[in-house]
């Protein structure tokens, strides 16, 4: 099946983390989807319009996770 730039798209990532919650909590004011699927699992789905638009969400999404993480490595 070939996807169109200008049809919707979808991502899901999957990451692991044992500040999965914390990085959860970062992604509040992404409009993203996520789910805890253990302590230390978290998957996150975007969805956008087009390809430009997941893309430009998984950026942010990604920038936000990165802050995140940076911040608590240096607390710990």
């Amino acid at each position: 099946m070939v996807t169109k730039k200008s049809e919707a798209w979808v991502a899901t990532i999957t990451a692991t983390s044992a500040d999965s919650a914390a990085l959860a909590a970062s992604l509040a004011c992404e409009d993203v989807e996520y789910v805890m699927r253990e302590s230390k699992l978290i998957q996150v789905t975007i969805h956008g319009d087009s390809a430009s638009d997941l893309r430009a969400k998984y950026n942010s999404m990604m920038r936000s996770l990165r802050a995140s993480s940076e911040v608590l490595s240096v607390i710990q």
